[in-house]
């Protein structure tokens, strides 16, 4: 939903917003690839694409052929803990937890006054994150439970999360007004303190040194007029201080941001594919895959490094999903479902 959100701003003055992706983990032989189908605002037709990568072999509506039923409404992002999936159904306003093999459902978890959730993060072993983005909060979940337990205030309308230690950071978007990072104690679940950013931050990757980078989008002001738009930024801080480490203008308006995981390079996604050296914080490469879409994932195995690329075509028809090398070339594609927004990587 976040270029939907755009496409509705600008055609009745509504919102912005963004998306988180799972990377697989280094070290092991890359199983199965799902991509998370927003589906369109309001017609309640998300669903999950599965590919395998050995045989080819592409499957549509995963969810809804495993339990029977569709999803719902924009499926948003997904997080794995232990051996189960946590799927944010943002329009609906509630998280499905299903078992990351089978993916049979196991709780539906409800996310009270039509808030919004956009990310959920690990905190604990029996403690979850929840940003949401009308509820100006964040949840906190029971895992044993599966249940909203409270909320913490936050800034305005929260989009991406990232938790180091003891300490979650909040991304407040302000639906492209706000500049600020909110910090989280999550022994005691309450706000001590607010960083400032660039203009609208949106999502925070973390790199294995606990590193954290945030894409701030930039304010669009007034649709009708691009130049008093600001430019996109990338804020670097250290997850163990809350310190500025780096800051640096991109330009444009910057969407996702997938780190490779031997930090070397960081891929964005802004009117093209960006490369950016992640050691000295410079643009290697402006436009490294000269094409635009949705989403990017990055999967790191046994099997190698690949970019992973969403096309959402039309908006309404169905997408298509690219896998490319670290040289930027086109390694396969696959069929996705209506607007590709989220990619999901099981590995073994």
């Amino acid at each position: 939903m976040k270029r939907q959100f755009l496409i509705i701003a600008v055609l009745i003055v509504i919102i912005t917003s963004a998306c988180k992706k799972t990377d697989s983990d280094s070290g092991t032989t890359l199983k199965g690839i799902l991509v998370l189908n927003e589906g369109n605002f309001g017609q309640a037709n998300a669903s999950v694409t599965s590919y395998n990568p050995e045989s080819g072999e592409v499957s549509q509506n995963r969810y809804e052929n495993v339990n029977g039923s569709p999803i719902g409404d924009v499926l948003y992002s997904a997080t794995e803990i232990g051996d189960r999936l946590y799927l944010v159904v943002n329009n609906s306003s509630k998280i499905e937890v299903v078992d990351k093999e089978t993916f049979t459902k196991i709780a539906t978890i409800r996310i009270a006054n039509e808030a919004s959730p956009r990310e959920l993060v690990k905190v604990s072993e029996t403690k979850a994150y929840v940003t949401n983005l009308f509820g100006n909060s964040v949840s906190v979940i029971n895992l044993e439970t599966n249940e909203e337990v409270s909320t913490i205030a936050v800034g305005s309308n929260p989009e991406g999360i990232a938790v180091v230690d003891e300490l979650a950071y909040v991304a407040n978007s302000g639906f492209g007004n706000g500049n600020t990072i909110s910090v989280i104690n999550t022994s005691s679940d309450t706000v001590m303190r607010t960083i400032t950013v660039g203009d609208n931050p949106l999502s925070i990757k973390k790199q294995d040194n606990n590193l954290l980078w945030v894409v701030c989008a930039g304010a669009y002001g007034d649709f009708n007029d691009p130049n008093d738009d600001t430019p996109g930024t990338i804020y670097v801080l250290n997850g163990e201080t809350g310190e500025v480490v780096s800051n640096f203008e991109v330009g444009g308006h910057p969407g996702d941001l997938v780190l490779n995981n031997k930090d070397d390079i960081a891929y964005l996604l802004n009117g093209s594919v960006m490369s950016i050296d992640m050691n000295t914080y410079e643009v290697t490469n402006s436009e490294f895959i000269n094409r635009n879409f949705y989403s990017l994932g990055f999967s790191t195995t046994d099997d190698g490094q690949f970019i992973w690329a969403a096309d959402a075509k039309n908006f309404a028809q169905a997408g298509v999903a690219i896998q490319y090398s670290l040289n930027g070339a086109k390694v396969d594609s696959f069929a996705t479902g209506i607007i590709p927004g989220a990619f999901y990587f099981s590995a073994e």
